[in-house]
């Protein structure tokens, strides 16, 4: 599985233009009173940071319907978004600063760390003509490809270019019946457990809702022996260029595909039976097995593999509970690792699901406090950063998870009816998102067309989808 450019077609059908309102910067309000105050600090880059500075900016986004003909598409409401945001980014200022840089000349390296320095996220505004609430619901039907990636701004920035541009950016989108908040973040500068806490503590405040998220923990956390700044090899031209295409390459399909509660607790069922079978005792999650059920469907349909080809299925995994001492839940960067299952792809198309699953539990296992600190080492001795393409070859990349509370985010006109992704289109991107029916969930798969008609059309996977 490879890397893909997003094709240059990708934009809204002609009947369905963005027309942006306005854009302006938002800066962090004045720190409350009795709190900490972080700004102009100074946060340097450790190894966990480092490796997405090649990576493109996530973006996640949440869908609202109209909850009455006054709201949310009032004169005030973009003024308000930006009063609320500004006393969010006061909490969290990191989101309203910029990376620097500095580059070695002696021998080619740089040195990267983030300034709280108040410069601000940017909002823009924009109005969605012939867009609806329904358009996006089905933003994965491949007749309209560029509706959900036209709801958010700064498409295709790189993590180093946070260096000259906003760390978050927010486009609130007006729809014919509701409204679309695309959120455009340097993932250098958080993770996903990071993005999703700054954006509960806004809603909060936006819905002046009395406060139930923590405080971030804001600072740099490194591992014993190892000294700040740390210096690797690094080059601003070749992170940002665009790979050159020497063949036509397939377009690439996006599709949502949901798995209720009850049909992850099927496969759940079924990943445990086999691992009693084979004489394993070694318990299986539900996302382990929901997992296991997607790759496996995948590499039974993605065509040229050779059946003695390794291939892998690469997780973020959330360190902060793993190191010793634990970090707490609440500290604000970059704390996630990939942890990499892998397998023949004889064996996994061949295989039950329990055997796949089983292979993805030693993985996560294995992530412990010493796995951390070995990577850790080990990255140091020999520093390196690589795009997604170059991690991606016969892999899933898995990224988010369904424990992120993203449908409580009501900003006072009502929760959320949908959440969505966009960027990082690659082949093989898979992520998964919290459904909206108590236990489900949604993964939004990025695949080839012809992987992406064969899955759809494969009887064993679509029956567990729905």
């Amino acid at each position: 599985m490879n890397d893909y450019p997003l094709p240059p077609e990708i934009h809204p059908p002609p009947e369905k233009t963005i027309q942006i309102i306005s854009t302006s910067i938002v800066e962090p309000a004045a720190s409350p009173p009795n709190t900490t105050n972080h700004h102009d600090i100074e946060i340097q880059f450790t190894p966990f940071d480092i490796q997405f500075l090649p990576l493109q900016y996530a973006q996640r986004g949440l869908l609202f319907r109209n909850p009455s003909p006054q709201k949310p598409n009032s004169p005030s409401t973009i003024p308000r978004l930006k009063t609320t945001l500004s006393r969010a980014l006061s909490i969290f200022p990191p989101f309203a600063g910029r990376l620097a840089a500095v580059q070695y000349d002696d021998d080619g390296t740089a040195s990267f760390s983030l300034n709280c320095n108040g410069a601000g996220a940017l909002v823009v505004h924009a109005v969605a003509n012939g867009l609806s609430a329904a358009d996006i619901l089905h933003s994965d039907d491949p007749t309209s490809p560029g509706v959900l990636h036209s709801l958010f701004s700064m498409n295709g920035a790189y993590g180093c270019e946070g260096v000259s541009k906003p760390l978050l950016v927010v486009q609130f989108t007006q729809l014919a019946d509701g409204f679309f908040m695309g959120f455009t973040f340097s993932h250098a500068a958080a993770d996903g457990s990071s993005f999703w806490h700054f954006l509960s503590t806004w809603s909060e405040i936006s819905r002046n809702a009395a406060a139930e998220s923590v405080s971030p923990v804001i600072g740099t956390w490194f591992l014993d022996g190892i000294e700040p700044p740390i210096r690797f090899p690094f080059s601003f031209d070749e992170t940002v260029q665009k790979p050159p295409i020497s063949l036509p390459l397939p377009p690439l399909l996006q599709r949502i595909f949901h798995f209720s509660k009850d049909k992850i607790a099927q496969l759940k069922a079924r990943a445990n039976s086999e691992q009693t079978d084979i004489g394993s005792a070694k318990p299986i999650s539900s996302f382990q097995s929901m997992l296991a059920h997607i790759w496996r469907a995948v590499i039974r349909n993605s065509h040229g593999l050779d059946p003695d080809e390794e291939v892998h299925c690469k997780l973020l995994v959330d360190f902060r509970h793993r190191l010793r001492p634990k970090l707490p839940e609440a500290y604000f960067g970059n704390v996630v690792l990939f942890a990499t299952a892998t397998a023949s792809a004889g064996d996994l198309a061949a295989k039950g699901i329990g055997f796949a699953a089983l292979k993805l539990n030693e993985t996560v296992e294995r992530q412990t406090d010493g796995e951390g600190r070995r990577w850790v080492k080990e990255w140091m001795e020999k520093p390196e950063v690589r795009k997604l393409g170059a991690m991606a070859r016969n892999s899933l990349i898995v990224a988010d998870s369904p424990r992120f509370e993203v449908y409580g985010n009501d900003f006072g006109w009502g929760k959320p009816v949908a959440v969505r992704a966009a960027g990082n289109y690659s082949d093989g991107k898979v992520t998964v998102l919290r459904g909206k029916e108590e236990g489900s969930v949604d993964v939004q798969i990025c695949l080839v067309d012809a992987t992406m008609k064969g899955i759809g059309n494969d009887s064993e996977f679509m029956e567990f989808v729905g």
